[in-house]
């Protein structure tokens, strides 16, 4: 279960190109020519090849580390944790230079922590290895603009650079690494499923992945930033009570509240053709802290508390990761906000833990229930045992104090779905010779050993 969570952490963890939502901070991983690779706000237009990402000086064991520690920083930036994840971009160059991906995906975590000098040395260092990678230069650009330089980066034509979409998914003009954590929660989550994104938002739409949108909310801080020079006053701007964005060089508010930030960028730029205020307007629009989406987390983990989402939904796996459940946590009721229904979900199973929460649910971590089984016949103890995963019959045994006399068979009786036992016979001797498989034991069995 644990190495489960471990995946699934944040950090502990899919895996090819998908569209957020632009404007939104995000990391997440997915197979690409085989290979993960982080989700950006950037054209899915990379003209990479897999030799791209490999070094002819590198040996095929180092660069398959380099590869696991790359997929290993997908997972972990699925999750939000930008700043493992560039840890583990960084041990993957050092390992194959010429690493492309590693080095896109490296500038998309130290993006996602408003470390814009560092993302552009990263995207800089992408497009030296492939001066063909379109997603790295439009990143690149995006980076130049809230970094306030001036000037486009070198080597770039004015058709390139206005091509580029500079939407800011958090904007900052600090250029330090910033805490992931917003109005005193733990975390801000964040999780996507798909790879290096696009910003074709029909794409996302049709497929209707609450993993992958993020709609503005009350309370939100958005960045506005009109044209690409640096601006002279603040950006920041707080979504209103009412869901709107109160802007100075807009006629009226503008209700922000449920629309995309690309949308939100759209209806701006047409506010501003419509009064004739610019015939070409460029508006840059990003979410600089994402408090209206949160879900609440108790029970066995060490971080309880509010977790604020930066997507409409994400995993549980996601959720747990963060929160780092207690070893004996076993199982957590998800109770919904939209319904108010409880649902239970096993930890152990990955295919459960996929399940998506949403902003308002409640999730608690609690223990397993305990569970027994039942040996009697020719043991020295027999008796009710509290039962355990991984246990086999010849554990079993062992637990009941081992046999009292020699014996040779032992059979199990299980409940079946139609709740009539149905018993199965194993020869001890075949077991310990090593000709029969030792069974696993399940909560509730009946073991009897024979003579």
């Amino acid at each position: 279960m644990h190495r489960n969570l471990a995946v699934l952490t944040v950090f502990l963890a899919a895996l090819c190109h998908s569209e957020p939502t632009p404007g939104q901070a995000n990391i997440p991983g997915a197979a690409t020519r085989g290979d993960a690779v982080l989700e950006a706000n950037g054209p899915s237009t990379s003209n990479k090849t897999e030799d791209n990402s490999k070094s002819q000086d590198v040996s095929k064991k180092a660069n398959a580390e380099a590869k696991r520690l790359y997929k290993l920083g997908v997972k972990y930036g699925r999750g939000g944790l930008f700043k493992q994840a560039a840890e583990l971009f960084q041990k993957a160059i050092e390992i194959n230079p010429n690493y492309v991906d590693a080095h896109y995906g490296l500038g998309l975590a130290n993006f996602d922590q408003g470390r814009w000098e560092d993302a552009i040395r990263s995207f800089e260092n992408a497009v030296r290895i492939n001066p063909k990678d379109k997603e790295a230069r439009a990143k690149l650009d995006e980076a130049y603009v809230l970094a306030g330089r001036s000037t486009k980066p070198a080597g770039r034509s004015e058709e390139e650079t206005t091509a580029a979409n500079p939407l800011s998914r958090t904007p900052s003009s600090d250029t330090r690494p910033k805490n992931d954590t917003a109005a005193g929660a733990p975390v801000s989550l964040n999780v996507s499923t798909g790879s290096r994104p696009n910003n074709s938002r029909s794409a996302s739409t049709a497929r209707n992945d609450l993993t992958l949108v993020y709609h503005i909310g009350i309370g939100d801080v958005l960045d506005v930033r009109l044209g690409d020079e640096p601006a002279t006053q603040s950006t920041l701007f707080t979504v209103t009570p009412s869901g709107l964005l109160e802007h100075p060089i807009l006629a009226q508010p503008l209700q922000v509240s449920g629309l995309t930030v690309d949308e939100a960028k759209v209806r701006l730029e047409a506010d501003l053709k419509r009064r004739a205020v610019n015939d070409n307007p460029r508006v840059l629009v990003g979410v600089r802290e994402y408090l209206s989406h949160a879900i609440i987390v108790s029970g066995l983990v060490k971080e309880p508390g509010t977790k604020l989402l930066r997507r409409e939904a994400i995993p549980l796996y996601v959720v747990i990761a963060d929160a780092q459940p207690a070893p004996e946590a076993g199982r957590v009721t998800l109770i919904r906000h939209e319904t108010g229904d409880a649902v239970v979900v096993d930890l152990s199973k990955p295919a459960e833990m996929n399940l998506l929460v949403r902003s308002g649910d409640v999730i608690t971590v609690h223990a397993n229930p305990k569970q027994f089984f039942y040996v009697g016949g020719e043991v020295k103890a027999p008796g009710e045992i509290q039962f355990r995963p991984g246990l086999t019959l010849t554990q079993a045994i062992l637990a009941a104090g081992g046999l009292s006399r020699e014996s040779k068979v032992a059979h199990v009786a299980r409940e079946g779905e139609n709740r009539f036992l149905a018993s199965t016979r194993y020869k001890l001797k075949d077991i310990n010779a090593g000709k029969l498989a030792d069974p696993l034991i399940q909560p509730g069995d009946r073991i009897t050993v024979e003579h």
